[in-house]
């Protein structure tokens, strides 16, 4: 459907220009969401339709976000716990 263009800090969030197909249209309400393929895969932008009859226009933003879940994180916890647990 496209592809990042870039990524960059602005006021301590990151923000990630995204190329996408001309034919592809989105709702003003559409979220976007940082997912990971697998349990430690490469990660995507996933977008979710929304339900506006408007339409983000060309050069737009999508507004609605999601964090990424840490999957690695919560993996070294588990890990680090039940190792803890043995003691």
């Amino acid at each position: 459907m496209g592809k990042i263009s870039s990524i960059t800090i602005r006021n301590y969030r990151a923000v990630v220009g995204i190329k996408i197909r001309r034919e592809i249209e989105l709702q003003e309400d559409a979220i976007a969401s940082v997912r990971t393929r697998g349990l430690i895969g490469d990660k995507y932008i996933s977008i979710s339709p929304g339900a506006s009859d408007r339409l983000i226009p060309p050069g737009g933003r999508i507004r609605e976000t999601e964090s990424a879940v840490d999957l690695e994180g919560l993996i070294g916890q588990v890990i680090h716990g039940s190792a803890e647990g043995g003691k």
